[in-house]
């Protein structure tokens, strides 16, 4: 039998974002995980103003709450390959050049406990990376929430659903040389995570991204493998086969 925990530690703490405007919030399948993390923080602070007159009880000032202010802050280690390190290129392309917000380095960002999940509109106001030489390079960032359609998403985090499979559409597909194909993946049973990481037997045939898209890159065949993030254990694959016009 598996003995329940009493208490969690930080590696149970999922942190998540999605490139999006302030109107819409994210689909499911838009989260992506940062990669290889080692400190998440999470701080949400009242702003109060003096509401003290001479109507005022005893000795102690009266104080009244006004805004809220919240940040959400990590760091953790660059990854060279993998899904992990897709996402931190992506993000870290998007707070430099932030064109697909209008200009400004808008994202969604939540933060999974154990008990609670977090979800708010924030602008990512620093994104930094440190490569000691004798060391490995590592990557911080800071988020201040700003105002959006939904304000801070407060919500119980629900208990997780076991995937049981794992299923890749299409189980076969040809691609030319150059051209791209889209696979997705559908968890059972419903409501387990659809979250998964994509790897190819052979990229130097077919390479897939962390999404899932496969590209052809010279003639053969190649299985591109979905793995269940929640149990590693359930997998599927993909028969791609790359030709030539």
């Amino acid at each position: 039998m598996a003995c329940e925990k009493q208490k969690f530690v930080g590696r149970d703490v999922v942190m998540e974002y999605a490139i999006g405007c302030a109107d819409e919030k994210p689909a499911s399948n838009e989260w992506k995980r940062f990669g290889s993390m080692r400190t998440k923080e999470f701080t949400l602070e009242w702003e109060t103003t003096d509401a003290t007159a001479d109507d005022s009880i005893g000795a102690l000032r009266e104080n009244l709450a006004t805004f809220q202010t919240l940040s959400i802050s990590g760091d953790g280690v660059v990854k060279a390959s993998g899904s992990g390190a897709a996402n931190l290129i992506e993000l870290t392309k998007h707070v430099a050049k932030p064109t697909a917000t209008g200009g400004q380095p808008f994202a969604w960002v939540r933060m999974t406990f154990p008990d609670l999940t977090f979800t708010a509109f924030m602008i990512v106001n620093n994104m930094s990376r440190s490569a000691p030489f004798d060391d490995v390079v590592t990557y911080s960032f800071e988020a201040q929430a700003t105002a959006s359609d939904f304000g801070l998403i407060v919500e119980d985090t629900p208990e997780p659903v076991a995937v049981t499979s794992i299923t890749v559409s299409p189980s076969s597909a040809s691609v030319d040389i150059g051209d791209t194909t889209n696979l997705t993946v559908t968890a059972a049973p419903s409501g387990a995570s659809n979250a998964v990481n994509w790897t190819s037997s052979a990229p130097s045939v077919a390479s897939v991204s962390s999404t899932g898209v496969v590209t052809g890159v010279s003639p053969g065949t190649a299985e591109i493998t979905a793995t269940s993030v929640s149990d590693p254990s359930k997998t599927d694959t993909c028969t791609i086969t790359v030709t030539t016009t």
